[in-house]
């Protein structure tokens, strides 16, 4: 499998101390400076007012497996583009990035990021490590952390994909059993930032505001350190992008390069905030 990569390097960064790391799915929109999300413009303000740590920012972009005909990953692939009308380069994208494991975190950490950490000065613990998403990226960036808070433990999800997009009957769970398994399951140490819209998307995969709704209750519900950001947007990355600032400061808060690990905390001010309800309002 091939996986593209881009790499941003602030000015601040010394190569002989070692940098936090923030990775992004879908990275390929993110190369162009000035393109429409202007994150590196966010980033070198946040760092240059310490505001944030110096890191390394590694944009990734989906793997391609269109090269690997007849092995199991294509395969398995190619049944979802046929049985879901899916391009087989969209296919792969929902495979890597909605499947609810840990293949995608282990690529990751296994294959791409040695590459870059042999590169640049980068730190080890999951203390130090981000992940940022959008969409299936979103889920992703969740599912990363939860199978492996070891490697990352700050996550930033917008427009989170928690729907049944990979959900196998029998087979393989979809990212709607994620609010289920946060209740019910062991609790990870894990910082989330939650970002959705009530005019998110209603389809056959599930309801994108009523699941990160959901998810947002899951982890107050366990005492998760969370916040959810929730407005009137449909499916698009505008909402959260704005946001950049706040959901980087908010990620990295209290941040201590001495340290290499926290035990992340509810704010106390949460505890005492009601559950997330839903009115209906459309009709």
């Amino acid at each position: 499998m091939r996986s593209d990569y881009w790499i941003y390097v602030p000015a601040e960064y010394d190569p002989k101390v070692p940098a936090a790391l923030m990775v992004w799915h879908d990275g390929q929109g993110l190369v162009d400076r000035n393109g429409q999300s202007r994150l590196q413009d966010a980033i070198d303000n946040l760092t240059y007012e310490k505001k944030i740590p110096v890191a390394i920012y590694v944009f990734v972009s989906p793997g391609d497996y269109t090269m690997t005909p007849g092995s199991p990953t294509y395969e398995f692939i190619a049944k979802f583009s046929k049985d879901s009308g899916r391009t087989l380069k969209d296919s792969t994208h929902s495979t890597c990035y909605d499947t609810v494991s840990d293949q995608y975190a282990r690529l990751l950490h296994d294959e791409l990021l040695p590459d870059v950490e042999a590169k640049y000065n980068i730190r080890k613990e999951g203390y130090s490590h981000a992940v940022v998403g959008n969409s299936s990226g979103g889920i992703s960036a969740f599912n990363i952390a939860w199978w492996h808070p070891e490697w990352f433990s700050r996550v930033v999800t917008r427009i989170g994909t928690f729907t049944s997009i990979q959900w196998q009957p029998g087979m393989l769970d979809g990212g709607n059993v994620f609010p289920f398994a946060v209740r019910k399951q062991p609790k990870r140490n894990i910082r989330v930032w939650l970002q959705d819209g009530s005019e998110d998307l209603e389809n056959e995969h599930g309801s994108w505001p009523l699941q990160n709704i959901q998810m947002a209750n899951s982890l107050k519900l366990r005492e998760y350190d969370f916040r959810l950001s929730f407005g009137n947007n449909n499916h698009t990355g505008a909402s959260g992008g704005a946001e950049t600032p706040e959901e980087l400061v908010w990620i990295w808060r209290d941040y201590d390069p001495s340290k290499v690990e926290q035990i992340y905390r509810m704010d106390p001010a949460e505890k005492d905030k009601p559950y997330f309800r839903v009115k209906i309002a459309n009709r």
